[in-house]
């Protein structure tokens, strides 16, 4: 049950506190309500940049890709003149969904009734329109959408007066690029989906810790040396890097001349982390996207220097699909399971400055954000 005192209609957030050696996490409450999640969608993410796609997908005119934030359909496409443009994927008409997946069109035709649109977003044709008194075809256009690039990646964002995306992300990008120059011209090789019945922050609070890796990734911990651990953090963006680890680890084998060397791991308010591992110069992206109270898609997308893949390459995609991700799966699933327990409501963070590869600090922050974005001016 939710807490029955509430701050602005929400429950309040137990025994969190702004001290993270001092602080309980999130109520399990929070992690299940669909009044928390429904709170979630105008506070968190109607209001956030939300990872659409590879830049590649939408290069040439009249290019396009879909995406939904939560129950918002959006569409981005090139428009004939070159542009970048996003927009609601909903017809002015009779709200019918415009476009579907990807694809390319040389007009945005909708399939209920036929109205069309320019691919710049102005009402183009619809059948009957001219006999309606006082309809203005200029007033007629699809309602835009605020959308930005970077790392060769599509941002959208519902909230016209959110700070652009390079300045939210500007320290994390910086770092990304000392780590693995020109990530921005590596090639989407693979996309990989998976179903998680466990709520969204479950996954984001297990991607910015690594206190689990020794006992949940075995051969992840072979891979990096958590003795190079280190762990750093920005207003809206946590960073973590490790040096490779033993040469003969049973995750994947890396080539003698890789250009990354140390592996950087980030993350990106409110649901995107970025990776990049040790080989060739690589990027792969984790949007965690919530379905519902209870609910996820893990959506992956694979970036290298090319599509024809190294045996080195291959293998580390292959064990980031087959082992790596199953392994957080079960992890998220079996959290999920026990947030609905009567025997947990809450636990302690472990922070741990001496031992960074140990402490959940960053779990914390982000729950910190959630709770601010949730309970706006809260304290304590």
């Amino acid at each position: 049950m939710l807490q029955k005192t509430k701050v602005n209609g929400v429950a309040r957030p137990g025994r969190f506190s702004d001290d993270p050696a001092r602080s309980w996490t999130l109520p399990a409450s929070w992690y299940r309500a669909s009044e928390i999640f429904d709170q979630e969608k105008d506070a968190i993410f109607f209001r956030s940049w939300w990872y659409a796609g590879p830049l590649s997908e939408v290069g040439e005119p009249g290019r396009y890709l879909t995406t939904t934030i939560i129950d918002q359909d959006v569409f981005v496409i090139r428009s004939a003149d070159g542009t970048l443009r996003a927009f609601y994927n909903v017809c002015r008409h009779r709200a019918h969904r415009l476009l579907e997946g990807t694809g390319r069109c040389g007009r945005i035709v909708c399939p209920y009734h036929g109205w069309s649109y320019e691919t710049n977003g102005a009402f183009l044709t619809g059948r009957g329109v001219c006999g309606i008194d006082g309809f203005d075809p200029a007033a007629s256009g699809l309602i835009p959408v605020r959308v930005e690039t970077m790392l060769g990646l599509v941002f959208v964002n519902l909230d016209d007066k959110a700070r652009p995306l390079e300045e939210t992300a500007q320290g994390m990008l910086a770092d990304l690029n000392a780590h693995c120059a020109n990530l921005d011209e590596l090639t989407h090789v693979k996309r990989h989906q998976v179903v998680s019945n466990a709520n969204w922050k479950v996954l984001v609070d297990n991607d910015l810790e690594s206190y689990h890796v020794n006992s949940a990734h075995p051969a992840l911990n072979e891979l990096l040396d958590y003795r190079s651990f280190k762990v750093w953090e920005y207003d809206y963006a946590t960073c973590h890097s490790m040096a490779g680890g033993d040469e003969d680890n049973s995750a994947y084998a890396i080539e003698e001349d890789a250009a990354v060397k140390t592996a950087i791991y980030t993350w990106l308010w409110p649901n995107t982390a970025f990776f990049v591992s040790p080989g060739r110069s690589n990027l792969a992206v984790f949007h965690m996207v919530p379905t519902g109270p209870e609910s996820s898609v893990q959506i992956w997308d694979f970036f290298f220097k090319s599509a024809e893949l190294s045996e080195s390459e291959q293998a580390a995609l292959d064990y980031t699909i087959d082992i790596l991700i199953p392994e957080d799966s079960t992890l998220y699933e079996n959290v999920q399971r026990g947030l609905r327990s009567r025997g947990y409501s809450e636990g302690r963070f472990v922070v741990n400055h001496d031992k960074p590869e140990w402490s959940e600090h960053h779990v914390h922050m982000f729950q910190k954000l959630v709770r601010d974005a949730l309970v706006p001016g809260s304290d304590s």
